[in-house]
C-alpha cells in the first residue's frame, strides 16, 4: 500500500447546505506498507519500506519468514500476493514460504486489500507535511490492529477462505 504526504480526500458528513472544508496538501513523498495477514487469527506482519522494488519485496520476505518461523516454527506458510512485477517467482528462494500469485485484476480475492482499504479510510482527510508524519500516523493506526487481532480477522476472513 502506498502512503504519502498527498492528502487523500474522502466524503464526510456535514449539515445540509454546508460544504465540508478540508485542508489539503499536494505532496510527492511516499512510503510503502508491506503487510501479510493471517485471516484466521488476525496475526499481522507489517513493514514500512521506501519503494516497491524487488529488493524491498525480498527484504519483506526475509522479515516475513523470520516472523512466521518465530510464530509457527518449521511449518510451511502460504503467502498470497497480487501480480505486481516485484512479486515474481524468481525473487523468491524461501523454502518455507509457498507463494501463490492471484489472477490479474482480482483485488477482491486478496484479503489484505480489504485491510488496506480500511487503513486508507483511517488516513483520509489528513494533512502530512513530512513523510515521517505519515509513518508515525500509520504506525499508530497499525498498533490497534496488532493489539486487537480480531479486528484484522473481521475485515479479512472472507467466506471463501473460511470454507
Amino acid at each position: 500500500m502506498r502512503c504519502g504526504n498527498r492528502t487523500a480526500l474522502k466524503r464526510r458528513w456535514t449539515p445540509c447546505t454546508h460544504r465540508p472544508i478540508t485542508p489539503i496538501k499536494i505532496g510527492y513523498q511516499f512510503v510503502y506498507l508491506y503487510a501479510a495477514i493471517n485471516p484466521y487469527n488476525g496475526h499481522l506482519i507489517a513493514l514500512l519500506l521506501p519503494s516497491m522494488k524487488k529488493v524491498c519485496f525480498e527484504l519483506f520476505m526475509r522479515h516475513f519468514e523470520q516472523q512466521t518461523l518465530d510464530k509457527y516454527g518449521q511449518q510451511a506458510v502460504l503467502l498470497v500476493a497480487d501480480g505486481a512485477s516485484n512479486h515474481q517467482h524468481d525473487t523468491i528462494e524461501h523454502k518455507r514460504i509457498n507463494l501463490k500469485i492471484l489472477p490479474r485484476a482480482c483485488p477482491e480475492l486478496n484479503p489484505v486489500e480489504r485491510f488496506f482499504e480500511q487503513l486508507r479510510a483511517e488516513m483520509s482527510n489528513q494533512v502530512f507535511e513530512t513523510i515521517e508524519q505519515v509513518e508515525d500516523y500509520l504506525t499508530n493506526i497499525l498498533y490497534k490492529y496488532f493489539e486487537q487481532p480480531d479486528r484484522v480477522s473481521s475485515l479479512t476472513l472472507f467466506n471463501y477462505i473460511r470454507n
